[in-house]
Order: C-alpha cells, then sequence, then structure tokens
C-alpha cells in the first residue's frame, strides 16, 4: 500500500536551541523529494523524526492522516549517511543475513531469495554479488555499490516510505547520478515515497527531483517544485544570473551571512502567509488569485487549509504526466493495512540462528589468520625449546611454576584483549540495527557468545597438545583436565574482555583500561608472590588467574610423580621436610652421583608448601562463576548503558 507521509509545524527544541521551528512538507506516492540546506540546518534531526527515532516538540507528522508511532514508523526504512557493514562479508552473505533476518517466519525461504534476487536486479548489484563489504583496513566494493548496498538492505522489506541521509555524500559525479536516478525510478515504478538530504548536486541532479524542502537554521524557507526555487529568491530580493546552477545558488544565499539568512527566513514566512506553492500543483490545489510579494514576482497562493487540499498523486508507468487525484481527507483511515502487534518479524530461533552464521564468518578471518597462526607456531617451539623434558626436581620447581604461569597468563589475556576490541569494531553497525529493529539483542548477544567459541578453543587446543608433551608435564589424565581448565579459563577472559569493551566502546579507551587488569590480574594471580600483605591479600580473589594458576598447579603436583630433592651442599639446602629428614645437611653429590639414590619430595607436599591446599573444584568454580557474572553484567550495560543513539 502506498502512503503519503505530511509533517506540519514540526518543531524540536534541545535545551535552549530551536534545532527546528515550523518545519513542513507533504510528499507523495511516486514522488521524490530533496532535503537541502547548510551544515547544521536541521535536515539530519528533521530525517529522525520523520523516521519515529527521535521525538519532536511539537507538530504533527502523518501518515495518510494516521499520526506516526512506532507500528506504522515499521513503514519507513531509514538509511544513514554512514554506511555500516562486516567488511568480512560478501555483498551476498550481507544481503542474504539481511533478507533471512528481516522478512517473516511465514514467508518460504526460496521466496525470500528471489524477492532479493530480484532487487539486486532492481538495484544494479549482480556484477558485485560475491564482492566482499570491505572496510578502512581491508579493500571490497566501491562507495556507491556500499550505498546501495544499505538502500537494498533497507528495501528488503518492501517499506513504503524510503528516507536516506546524504546517500550521495562522498560518492563522484557519475555514481551520485546513477544512484539518485535508480532511486527516482524506484519510487515512480513501485508508488514509494523518498525523501533524501542532499549536500550539493549538480544541475542536472537537481532537477531529478520533483519536490525541494530547503532548510535554514532550522526553518523551512521553501518547499516546492525545485523549478520554482529560484522564483521565490527573486520575489525575496535575490534574483540568479543565468547560467548558474540553482542548488549552488540557493546554497550560497543561505550561507552568505547572518543578514541574509534572516532576510530569506522573513521572506519564506511571509510567503507562508498568503500561501507560496510550485506550479506543479497548480491544477492540484485551490488556487485564490495571483499575488505580487514586494512587486517582483507572482506566485500562486495556498487555500487556508493547505494541508488539508493536498492531493495524492498516483504515477502511471507508462506516461507520467496521467495523474489521478484522490483527496487526503477521503481517505479513511483504516484503509491502512493492519500492522501486526509484535515487535520482531522473526522469532529468536531464527534470529540466533543466522546471528551466529554471520558472527562466525566474521570471526572465521581470526582463525585462519596467518599471522596468528604464526604466533601458535612460534610460541609452541619457543616454549618447547625453553623447557624441553623438564626434569621433576626441587631445582626446576620454579621454571616448572613459570611454565604453567605463562599457559594460564597467554590463554586467559590473548582472549581478553581480542574481545575488548570486538564491540568497539562492530558497534557501528549494532547500533545501525538496534536502532532499526533488525533483531532481539538477547539473540546477537547469544550469538556473539557461541559462534566465537571456536575461534577461542581450538588454537589453546593445538598448542596445548604439542607443549604439554614435549615439556613433560603430569600424566594424561591431567593432560585432558588442564584442557578443560584451560578452556574455561579462556572463556572467562573473554567474558571480562568483553565486558570492558562494552563499557567503553572506544577503541583506545578499552585498550587502556583492559591494560591495567591485566596487570592487577598478573601481580595478583600467584606466581610473581606467594605471600601478599595482610591488608592486600584480598586482591588475589579478584584475579581469575589465580584460580586457573592454582587449578593447573594442583593438576601438576597432585597425585603426580614424586620430585627429586635438591643436592644439598655446604651453600645451598632443599626448602622442603622431606629432603631434610632423609639426607644428611653435609653429604655433597658428585655430577656422576646416580639421582635415583637421592630422596624425593612428595608431591601433595609441594602443593601445601605453595599454598594450595583446598581441593580442585574449590579452584575451578569460581571460574564459572567470573564467566557468567561478567556475561550477563555485558549484556546489562548492552542493553541499558549503550543503548543505539
Amino acid at each position: 500500500m502506498s502512503l503519503n507521509i505530511v509533517f506540519e509545524g514540526v518543531c524540536v527544541t534541545k535545551g535552549d536551541k530551536n534545532v527546528l521551528t515550523e518545519v513542513y512538507g507533504a510528499v507523495q506516492p511516486g514522488q521524490i523529494m530533496a532535503v537541502m540546506g547548510p551544515s547544521g540546518g536541521g535536515k539530519t534531526t528533521l530525517m529522525n523524526c520523520l523516521s519515529g527515532r527521535a521525538p519532536v516538540t511539537s507538530g504533527t507528522i502523518t501518515l495518510n492522516g494516521q499520526t506516526l508511532n512506532k507500528q506504522l514508523s515499521r513503514k519507513i526504512c531509514y538509511v544513514l549517511q554512514q554506511d555500516a557493514f562486516f567488511p568480512n562479508l560478501t555483498l551476498l552473505e550481507t544481503l542474504m543475513f539481511t533478507a533471512m533476518i528481516r522478512l517473516p517466519d511465514g514467508m518460504p525461504v526460496q521466496e525470500k531469495v528471489d524477492k532479493l534476487q530480484a532487487l539486486i536486479d532492481a538495484l544494479d548489484l549482480r556484477r558485485c554479488v560475491n564482492t566482499v563489504m570491505g572496510g578502512m583496513w581491508k579493500p571490497g566494493l566501491s562507495g556507491g555499490e556500499t550505498k546501495r548496498a544499505s538502500i537494498a538492505c533497507e528495501l528488503i522489506t518492501d517499506p513504503t516510505i524510503i528516507l536516506l541521509d546524504e546517500p550521495t555524500s562522498g560518492l563522484d559525479y557519475k555514481t551520485a547520478f546513477s544512484l539518485i536516478r535508480t532511486l527516482k525510478n524506484y519510487a515512480s515504478d513501485h508508488g514509494k515515497t523518498v525523501i533524501s538530504t542532499l549536500h550539493q548536486p549538480s544541475s542536472q541532479m537537481f532537477h531529478m527531483f520533483d519536490l525541494l524542502l530547503l532548510m535554514c537554521e532550522g526553518h523551512s524557507v521553501y518547499y516546492g517544485s525545485p523549478g520554482d526555487v529560484t522564483q521565490f529568491f527573486a520575489a525575496a530580493g535575490f534574483p540568479m544570473a543565468q547560467h548558474y546552477n540553482p542548488a549552488d545558488f540557493i546554497l550560497e544565499k543561505i550561507k552568505e551571512s547572518k543578514e541574509t539568512q534572516e532576510k530569506i527566513i522573513k521572506a519564506s514566512y511571509e510567503t507562508r502567509k498568503v500561501g507560496l506553492t510550485s506550479r506543479s500543483y497548480e491544477d492540484d490545489l485551490n488556487i485564490d488569485n495571483d499575488l505580487d510579494i514586494e512587486g517582483k514576482t507572482k506566485v500562486r497562493m495556498w487555500n487556508k487549509l493547505p494541508w488539508k487540499q493536498i492531493r495524492k498523486k498516483k504515477i502511471n508507468k507508462k506516461n507520467d504526466t496521467d495523474v489521478v487525484h484522490v483527496s487526503l481527507m477521503d481517505l479513511d483511515k483504516d484503509e491502512l493495512s493492519p500492522v501486526p502487534d509484535q515487535n520482531w518479524p522473526t522469532g529468536f530461533l531464527t534470529q540466533y540462528k543466522y546471528l551466529t552464521v554471520r558472527a562466525f564468518r566474521q570471526a572465521k578471518t581470526r582463525l585462519v589468520d596467518k599471522f596468528k597462526i604464526f604466533e601458535t607456531v612460534f610460541l609452541c617451539v619457543l616454549l618447547s625449546l625453553i623447557w624441553f623434558q623438564l626434569p621433576r626436581s626441587e631445582d626446576t620447581l620454579r621454571d616448572r611454576m613459570g611454565l604453567i604461569f605463562y599457559i594460564s597468563m597467554h590463554w586467559g589475556f590473548t582472549p581478553l584483549f581480542d574481545a575488548v576490541t570486538t564491540f568497539p569494531m562492530e558497534k557501528v553497525v549494532i547500533y545501525k540495527e538496534r536502532a532499526s529493529g533488525w533483531y532481539r539483542l538477547s539473540a546477537y548477544y547469544l550469538a556473539k557468545m557461541t559462534s566465537e567459541l571456536p575461534v577461542i578453543l581450538i588454537q589453546p587446543l593445538l598448542f596445548l597438545t604439542v607443549v604439554y608433551w614435549v615439556t613433560g608435564l603430569n600424566n594424561v589424565s591431567s593432560f585432558f583436565a588442564t584442557i578443560g581448565t584451560i578452556f574455561v579459563h579462556s572463556i572467562a577472559g573473554q567474558s571480562i574482555g568483553l565486558c570492558i569493551g562494552i563499557f567503553a566502546m572506544d577503541m583506545r579507551r578499552g585498550i587502556s583500561w583492559a591494560t591495567v587488569a591485566i596487570m592487577f590480574i598478573m601481580l595478583s594471580g600467584g606466581f610473581y608472590t606467594r605471600n601478599l600483605p595482610f591488608w592486600l591479600d584480598w586482591a588475589k580473589y579478584l584475579a581469575f588467574l589465580h584460580y586457573t594458576f592454582s587449578c593447573l598447579m594442583f593438576l601438576e603436583f597432585h597425585d603426580g610423580e614424586d620430585v627429586i630433592c635438591a643436592k644439598i651442599t655446604s651453600s645451598s639446602r632443599s626448602n622442603f621436610p622431606s629432603c631434610l629428614s632423609d639426607l644428611p645437611r653435609n653429604i655433597t653429590l658428585s655430577p656422576s652421583n646416580n639421582t635415583a639414590s637421592l630422596p624425593t619430595i612428595p608431591s601433595q607436599e609441594v602443593l601445601l608448601y605453595y599454598g594450595i591446599d583446598q581441593p580442585f573444584w574449590h579452584y575451578f568454580l569460581p571460574l564459572f562463576a567470573f564467566l557468567i557474572v561478567f556475561r550477563i553484567l555485558g549484556y546489562v550495560l548492552l542493553r541499558f548503558y549503550q543503548k543505539p543513539h
């Protein structure tokens, strides 16, 4: 169904500043209107109000006579100025995700695909469907293709009204002209209502629009046909020279000086009092008489109730001059198709499924990243060389502890640092999709948590499979328990990183806070010092690394082989009672002595010496607590603290 959009007397006040003042306009199905004006003129604020994303202080916005509300706003699509996509996905993957997530569950999958393919052809995107979207650091689609992709993501739901904020920004003339021509053809062929803000269009592009709304300092100074805007400026005392681009002329005048702006605004209010209209509405409106403004130019005047007399124009595809007029006042409000009372077009499971697939496709590049592979291989080789078949003796206890602490530190902090950058890098995309109501936040968050598990877990699995046996750590059962512990440890580290990243939502701040957190966790983790001051001893319980390190120490020495005592000389002695009681202190062993004759330390005694005197689950369960608490906290922050702007 086609919809008119009419807005009258729209005012927006922020603090003491009037951002919009008495803005008015109307657009019919099949028409495309340009909203122009200098930066800071209120164009984007108006678009936010028309889309239903920002409230108005006063005034009315109606669709076919009905006041704009949350349900009717779903018939409006809003294409933002900034294109936001995941760079590693292809155009087809991006559009397919959009179709599956935004079209209702009741529509067959094949019908969704057919609709998507038709839209790809309509927007001339067929030749680049297999190209990655790209971004700042990754080449991909061109500027025009990216902009058409943004439009395609919104048109997939077949919206009635299309709003675009600066769609030609950053595009060359040919690409910008092609985009506007595509939009104009799409509007006329499908009976859509299109409103677009523009910065400084070419003369040819300027005259392609059916309507022009010119804004200055939050006021609407002109509304009508682009071809008649020079007539208004001439009436206001600013005639345009011949062979001049009207778009350049009107923008130059509006930016010229404060006095010029005030004069143009004053002329617009004087004109509105007597009812200025463009010639394109001459046959559509009740015309009372001609009026001479300041004795310079004759213009047409509106009826006393202009917005009650706007006619609905249906454009004939074969002949654009054929129009059928239907009064808006004659339209029954019940003719609007009812909007289902539901917040989402698809169910939770559908959203979770496709969000998980998209998130994994985006994240899998880290799994097969050459640098990540090189990093893992290099560390495997380095650790194997440094701790190769480490002897199980008292002399190497500190070395064994260092290996265990490094494994804990590396596979806790690497996921933490990676996760810190996740949400700041994706926030523009997520804000856009959340503001447009694509999916539930809970579905996105759960998909994000689960889709990245393979990336987090595969690398430590391969790493430990090599390092554990090459360095000579404990037995087979301890190996599998170590893998399980590191898995939970890595996910807990990721949870903390996600929480920091969500709270910061800025790459530099997130990394700074993560660095501080890592330093605190590392210093209180239990390796650098086993005896913290009594007034600081509580800090270790806030470090998830403390629990992982204790778990791995328990697995290494509980039920493990005994540790050979150190060779006692006149200058050294053992720290363990077993060595002191079984071997005289004055015995000196030469290198030729058989170490098998040396006394040994029970593994349990090693644990007690380092203060690990609790069962395994006592250290393992807090890791789950860190995992759960920080994931829940991340969701709460994302839902209530980091709302879309």
